[in-house]
């Protein structure tokens, strides 16, 4: 169980600040943070992770049923980085579909990469150092491509900009124009409407007079 554990904790890192607990003696002051920094997963969490790794990276699936049984609490923080990844991936699906496809091939990579990685402690093994050499040219090429992807939506907002700016430049003086004659439209309008609530009031006061005067 020790030998397995050794490479699966690598493998479900999926975040640089993912930390594996010490299994050594701690004095009290390391319970008290261990017990602080306990991660509670919501069902809707498990499943949503759970379904999220046998689509996308299966080989996932098995180390984290050991790491359930082995060691419950890395077990959950591993299932939350998934269910966040999984959030996040998400919600850049219905965003931008080729972002969403890109940062999801580049999460497999990275994912796949510290599986190798892993598996690479037990022993030097010539054939998964290459494989790990592959992995890693892959990431840097799909990282570029992000980029060029987000360079291109940029020049892309940047050139409606340009275009929104040229033409606000080109016709602010009749914006201005505009914009005044219907302000004071309205200025006019409602001082029309003040005159002739003034010339109604007289009339009803002396209806009023009338009404009061002694039979």
């Amino acid at each position: 169980m020790l030998r397995i554990c050794m490479w699966i904790i690598p493998a479900v890192m999926l975040i640089p600040s993912f930390a594996v607990a010490d299994n050594g003696v701690q004095g009290q002051r390391g319970k008290q943070a261990a017990a602080k920094k306990k991660v509670e997963l919501t069902r809707e969490e498990e499943e949503a992770a759970t379904a999220f790794v046998t689509k996308h990276h299966g080989d996932l699936l098995e180390l984290l049923i050991h790491l359930k049984e082995g060691l419950p609490q890395e077990y959950n923080k591993a299932i939350r980085d998934l269910s966040r990844t999984n959030d996040r991936l998400e919600a850049l699906a219905g965003r931008d579909k080729t972002r969403y496809n890109l940062e999801l091939k580049l999460w497999q990579a990275k994912s796949g990469r510290q599986l190798l990685t892993a598996r690479l402690r037990m022993g030097r093994d010539d054939a998964l150092i290459q494989q790990i050499r592959e992995t890693l040219a892959e990431e840097h090429q799909l990282q570029l491509s992000v980029f060029k992807h987000e360079r291109e939506r940029l020049a892309a907002r940047m050139k409606k900009l340009d275009e929104q700016i040229a033409r606000h430049e080109k016709n602010q003086q009749g914006s201005v124009d505009r914009q005044l004659a219907t302000l004071t439209k309205a200025s006019k309008n409602s001082e029309r409407k003040v005159k002739a609530g003034k010339r109604k009031r007289p009339a009803s006061k002396d209806k009023s007079k009338e009404s009061k005067k002694p039979t």
